[in-house]
């Protein structure tokens, strides 16, 4: 028959999208039927609508030697096709992940299954039509089950989140074929990567109207920490542990208007800086006014990682001394922080399990430093001290810390060196998806890092400061030993889940809240 009296179903092309070159089965069908022409007949319907073969009719119509095209006609009418008769059409198909998790999806809204209806004759049906299609394809139920979360996910993101009403389930299906079959993602790398935006813009539209924790003794600042000069005045801050993003790290930490590598405003997020010396002059534009509002006797506590790039180290913690020293901020000792389960890195270099906690003062023989924080029967810090009883205990300047065996009856004091469901992120995870949020910031410190800072250089009354507040881990422990806190951070997201944390805190333990 002659090809251009052929009419394309549109319904295909929805199911399976488009045809293109950059889909291999696509490019593969072209060059076969360049080389020996139509072997398999289309299927069309009386009036020349195309049932099966809508790939090949289009390969036809690009190929000007082909005129003719063999054809059988069904007794199919045009306005009995939809998407499932298109589907059934369809069967001999090569299907990729994407086009068997619709077909799946397809078979229940034939059937009209609901949720609920198990023992319905056509909840039966239709899950016998799932699994033929599944056994013919050999496709994991579990791996079409999380297509069809990333379509739902990728649908309210667009629609309900984003406030796109032009944005419908066939868009949802267009944009994972393109993101599997053209651009080569893989199933798991797309539905992490649409859960992420997904909680990202939910998360910022939930911190647009949640209140930030502020009373007299604790405050949780959504702002940016290289200008305080608003909210604290010169010299009223006795410590400032903080942990500012490391240099070179592969996640991206959520900011406002600074989400991404460089945006359009031209900012770049800290620690995504091209050299190390990028990185180290964004910081210290915080580090100089730390100095302003730090007293004489106050302390600095950086927690920070060093790297390797292009096969060097890059010598972060020495840089920031450096630094530091340049200002007048004088690096009193360093203590290293030994991680007994780190983040796993390949590469040709010992396994990374350390990172670095910079100490540094103002003044190099009058800072604060208290030993009596020390009691006797306070033996549940472990080996994070050392000194036995006609001594005083000392804090190591190597911290090891032991995370928690969820599998142990009972846990020895120095595992998880600080007993409580604080720490625990399962915790912090369930308490924010009780307001509605998803905890994104997966790069907590335990309790034990400002821990030993706070109690080392402050007494209960003093104002601690954290630069880089995030979830106010920081904060928690101000709190606990009687101080005042300050958490600034520059996004409002952080700020307002740390609001919730330290509420939660606070009604769990009311004796800690102070005027």
């Amino acid at each position: 028959m002659d090809k251009t009296k052929l009419k394309m179903n549109s319904i295909s092309f929805e199911i399976y999208g488009e045809f293109s070159f950059l889909k291999e089965d696509d490019a593969s069908l072209f060059a076969s039927i360049q080389s020996e022409g139509i072997l398999e007949p289309l299927v069309v319907t009386p009036n020349n609508l195309v049932l099966s073969g809508n790939r090949r009719l289009t390969v036809a119509l690009a190929l000007p030697k082909i005129k003719e095209v063999p054809i059988v006609v069904s007794d199919i009418k045009d306005q009995m096709v939809n998407e499932y008769l298109t589907m059934q059409y369809n069967q001999q198909r090569v299907k990729n992940i994407i086009q068997i998790a619709r077909e799946f999806e397809l078979i229940r809204k034939h059937f009209g299954v609901k949720q609920g209806n198990k023992d319905s004759e056509a909840t039966k049906a239709s899950k016998d039509a799932q699994e033929t299609l599944l056994s013919e394809s050999k496709a994991s139920e579990s791996t079409v089950k999380r297509v069809l979360r990333i379509k739902k996910l990728k649908t309210s993101l667009e629609r309900d989140l984003k406030q796109n009403s032009k944005w419908t389930e066939d868009d949802s299906w267009k944009w994972l074929i393109k993101q599997h079959s053209e651009r080569k993602k893989e199933i798991n790398s797309i539905l992490t990567s649409v859960i992420d935006q997904h909680a990202e813009v939910n998360n910022a539209i939930l911190a647009e109207s949640q209140p930030l924790y502020n009373s007299d003794s604790i405050k949780i600042i959504h702002g940016d920490s290289s200008d305080m000069s608003r909210v604290l005045d010169d010299g009223v801050v006795d410590c400032i542990p903080n942990s500012p993003p490391y240099y070179g790290a592969v996640r991206t930490y959520i900011q406002d208007d600074v989400n991404v590598k460089t945006s359009k405003k031209g900012l770049i997020q800290t620690g995504h800086e091209e050299t190390v010396d990028e990185y180290v002059d964004s910081l210290m534009k915080t580090y100089k006014e730390c100095k302003r509002v730090l007293r004489n006797s106050g302390s600095i506590f950086i927690n920070v990682a060093d790297t390797i790039k292009e096969g060097e180290v890059q010598n972060v913690p020495f840089k920031i001394i450096e630094a530091m020293k340049k200002i007048n901020l004088f690096c009193a000792q360093t203590i290293i922080w030994y991680k007994i389960n780190p983040v796993y890195q390949d590469g040709k270099y010992f396994q990374p399990s350390m990172e670095y906690i910079l100490h540094f003062v103002k003044d190099k023989k009058e800072y604060n430093w208290y030993d009596d924080w020390f009691y006797s029967e306070d033996e549940f810090l472990g080996d994070l001290t050392y000194g036995d009883k006609d001594k005083k205990r000392q804090f190591r300047n190597v911290m090891i810390y032991y995370p928690p065996n969820p599998q142990a009856d009972n846990i020895p004091m120095y595992q998880g060196l600080l007993q409580t469901t604080v720490i625990n992120n399962n915790f912090l995870v369930k308490l924010l998806r009780s307001k509605g949020y998803e905890l994104q910031h997966n790069a907590l410190y335990p309790l034990e890092v400002p821990m030993v800072c706070v109690l080392s250089t402050t007494k209960p009354g003093d104002t601690i400061l954290d630069v880089f507040g995030g979830m106010s881990t920081t904060g928690l422990i101000a709190i606990a030993n009687g101080c005042n806190y300050y958490g600034v951070d520059r996004s409002k997201v952080y700020s307002a889940q740390a609001s919730i944390r330290i509420e939660e805190f606070l009604k769990d333990n009311p004796h800690l809240i102070h005027n």
